[in-house]
């Protein structure tokens, strides 16, 4: 070997040990920042290096860190700007909040079965009661009180009701519906009800049987702790109430 190569060895590997040390060095200890961005992250370095956090898990957030303030430096955000102080931007961290997972809207039919029951509990507590105290009105009822007449009425009602919605919400593309459609479409559907109220009404004998008031007002009960189950497995939140 000449003397040449004998004084570049020691250079060469000088050299390369300088750049596996840089390499191994956080991006946060080899990037410019600016003097009071630098002192945050040193300031957050510390901070993290008293938490229980795995060494691997503080290298990849000052990285994450140090990567943002290098792009939002050059427009004058600091580091207190992005992530507050280094106090709460370390709590953060260690105890990130979660993030509620959204559920999906309940469809069209399940929609519809809720505001149907819903009208199947008004009807059943207002009958209940009419026939629990004996009145006049629920004798002059007969027929529309009959739980057939019932069931088909808030059926019918409740697949009215969801439609109702359905066309008053605003379209997701964008088009709006004019008023007077709305109020044209909501008379429409009130007539449709009260003509399949009228009609059932009229079906009277063992095809429309009329419950006890008491029989009633259990069935209420029950569909209304029916439909606080039905609201909160489905998310259903377009109803009368």
């Amino acid at each position: 070997m000449s003397e040449s190569e004998t004084s570049k060895t020691p250079r060469n590997a000088a050299a390369g040990g300088k750049q596996a040390q840089a390499a191994e060095r956080p991006v946060h200890e080899a990037t410019e920042l600016t003097k009071r961005n630098a002192e945050y992250m040193r300031q957050m370095r510390k901070s993290l290096d008293a938490t229980a956090l795995s060494g691997e898990k503080k290298t990849a957030v000052l990285n994450e860190m140090t990567y943002t303030l290098l792009a939002e430096q050059g427009r004058g955000t600091t580091a207190r700007q992005l992530y507050g102080t280094v106090q709460e931007r370390t709590e953060e961290i260690v105890n990130p909040k979660k993030t509620p997972v959204e559920r999906p809207k309940a469809n069209y039919w399940v929609t519809a079965l809720d505001n149907g029951l819903m009208l199947f509990m008004i009807f059943c507590l207002m009958y209940g009661i009419m026939g629990f105290i004996g009145t006049n009105a629920a004798k002059n009822s007969a027929g529309a009180n009959g739980i057939t007449a019932i069931l088909i009425t808030s059926a019918i009602g409740g697949l009215g009701v969801a439609k109702l919605f359905e066309y008053l919400m605003p379209a997701k593309d964008g088009k709006k519906v004019s008023l007077w459609k709305k109020i044209a479409w909501s008379v429409l559907a009130i007539i449709v009800w009260m003509l399949v109220f009228t009609t059932m009404s009229m079906i009277q004998g063992p095809l429309n049987p009329v419950l006890p008031g008491i029989a009633y007002l259990i069935i209420a009960v029950v569909v209304f702790f029916a439909r606080m189950w039905l609201k909160r497995r489905f998310n259903i939140t377009t109803s009368m109430f």
